[in-house]
Formats: structure tokens, C-alpha cells, sequence
């Protein structure tokens, strides 16, 4: 019989325990699992609650595994291979219909129907469903395989998932028409600590995307004086024309025009990498046929 506490443990924990017993670092491993610390200390703690043993020493300068944690470690990463296998099993059959694509939340969808219309040009091939997301959630998706492929921004750990490079998206500086900077045509990046808040997504919800930005901000010399989050795309525009803020994003966002908001160039390369990520269950057919329409991506991004 199931001990009653093992039904609240999910697959999901164990994955967490397993970067961990690898990382043996709270911040590293919530760093690669895109998570604060906190969280993940309440999910670790939940999982040898569940269980009734405690699975990591945690006293001293550094984090072990116990002998139960070391045994765990053996049996966790066996059923982890075996629930993933048994999706793929049962997913099998699944008729195909659309093909899932998971999409970054900046992409402009005014080029998805040019994107979608150049991919079913290419020998009648099934229609693309985009779904909109932050890349943490359409990692997720792609684990879950209720995707099948994502453009995704990286630095992500991937895990292991098949990917390949697509683009690398320069930024530009978007601020309020109204402001002393829109008369400029290009910017460095440290001029905009005047026009504060800077607006960024939280670190919490992608840390090693916001580090990747970090380390550029930090080249460039700009450290803004105040800071608050970017709420999403048609938010932080809106914040950005009532002269509340400005921030950067892709070059791609520049394609429309907002009232109140212009974009201007940036003399320092603020940027970042694109791949396209496939699940573990898509076809190897449609995985080359992806690959080799890496061109109609990039259009798409730009």
C-alpha cells in the first residue's frame, strides 16, 4: 500500500530534487530551473516531508546528499525516464493537426501569418498554432509536449531537448516621444538612467535571461536609478507613452508605431540569442523540416 503523504508528491519535485543533487547549490539549481531559492527550499522541503527522510545536509558550508538522498537520487532519475517515456508512448498516436508552436510574449504577430502562410507553402505541410509565452512556460510546454516546438530565448537549460540557433536579435531603446532623447537618433544605454523608472521583466521569473541581460548592462556602464517591472508588452508601451518609463526590447517591436512611444538605436549591442527548441516528441520529419525553414523564423523575429 502507498503510504497516504506519497500522494502529494508530483513529478515535477522530483525533477527539482534531481538539479539539485547535481547542482548541490540552492541558487545554482534554482538559477537552471528558473526559480528563487525560496520556492524551491519549500518544494525540497515538501518532497522529504512527503517522504519522511531527510535527503539533503544542509548544516556546514556546503550542501550533501544523504545516504537516503544518494539512493533517491538513483531511483528519482529512473522514474523521471520512465514517466517521459511513457508520455512520448502515449502521445504516439495522437492524430496530428496543427503543429504547436510556442512563441516569444515580444513577438510581433503581425508576421506570423507570413510566417505560417511560407511554412504550408513548403510541400502542403500542416498549419502552425501559435502560443504566446514567457520562455520558462514554453519550456515547460515543450517538457509537457503540449508544444511542440518553441522560439526561445536564451540562455535556457534545455535539459537535454534537441535545438539550433535561429537569430540573434539586437535592441533597441524605446522611450517617450515627448522626451529630450527622442531628438536623438542613436543612444548608448547609460543616457536612459535619465529617464527612470527602467523597465524590466522581475528576476524571478527568468533568472538566467535577466543575469544574460545584466552582464550587458553592466558592460555598457548603465545602472539605472530606479527600476520597476515591465507588466507585458502592451503595458510597459503604455506606461512608456504616459512618459512612465522607458526600457528595450528587440528591434522587431519597432515594425509598428505607438503613439507616444519611439524607438531609437543603441550604440552598445544590447541583444540576445534565439533557438528554436523541439519537444522530445516531435517527429524526426518534422524536426528537419523545422530546421531547414530556419530562414522564415529569422524573417519572423525581425
Amino acid at each position: 500500500m502507498t503510504p497516504p503523504g506519497h500522494r502529494s508528491i508530483d513529478i515535477r519535485q522530483l525533477r527539482y530534487f534531481l538539479v539539485l543533487a547535481e547542482e548541490l547549490n540552492f541558487r545554482r539549481a534554482a538559477e537552471r530551473l528558473h526559480l528563487t531559492q525560496p520556492p524551491l527550499s519549500r518544494q525540497i522541503a515538501a518532497l522529504e516531508a512527503a517522504l519522511g527522510v531527510t535527503l539533503l545536509d544542509r548544516d556546514g558550508p556546503a550542501t550533501r546528499l544523504t545516504a537516503a538522498g544518494q539512493r533517491a537520487r538513483t531511483a528519482f532519475q529512473a522514474a523521471v525516464r520512465a514517466f517521459d517515456a511513457a508520455l512520448v508512448e502515449a502521445a504516439a498516436d495522437r492524430p496530428r493537426g496543427a503543429l504547436r508552436l510556442g512563441l516569444p510574449w515580444w513577438m510581433d504577430m503581425s508576421a506570423f501569418q507570413a510566417l505560417d502562410a511560407g511554412w504550408r507553402a513548403t510541400a502542403g505541410r500542416i498549419p502552425l498554432e501559435p502560443v504566446l509565452e514567457i520562455g520558462p512556460q514554453l519550456l515547460d510546454g515543450l517538457r509537457r509536449q503540449t508544444l511542440d516546438a518553441a522560439l526561445i530565448a536564451m540562455p535556457h537549460e534545455l535539459h537535454g531537448l534537441r535545438h539550433v540557433p535561429v537569430a540573434r536579435l539586437r535592441h533597441v531603446a524605446l522611450l517617450p516621444s515627448g522626451s529630450v532623447l527622442a531628438r536623438k537618433r542613436a543612444l548608448r544605454l547609460r543616457e536612459l538612467e535619465a529617464l527612470p523608472p527602467f523597465l524590466r521583466f522581475p528576476r524571478r521569473q527568468n533568472p538566467a535571461l535577466w543575469m544574460h541581460y545584466q552582464r550587458q548592462y553592466e558592460a555598457a556602464g548603465f545602472r539605472p536609478t530606479a527600476e520597476a517591472a515591465a507588466p507585458g508588452t502592451s503595458a510597459t508601451i503604455a506606461q512608456i507613452a504616459a512618459g512612465r518609463g522607458c526600457t528595450v526590447m528587440p528591434a522587431a517591436m519597432t515594425a509598428l508605431r505607438y503613439p507616444g512611444v519611439v524607438a531609437r538605436r543603441l550604440l552598445d549591442d544590447i541583444g540576445v540569442e534565439v533557438h528554436l527548441v523541439f519537444s522530445e516528441a516531435l517527429e524526426a520529419e518534422l524536426v528537419g523540416a523545422l530546421t531547414a525553414e530556419r530562414p522564415l523564423f529569422e524573417a519572423a523575429l525581425r
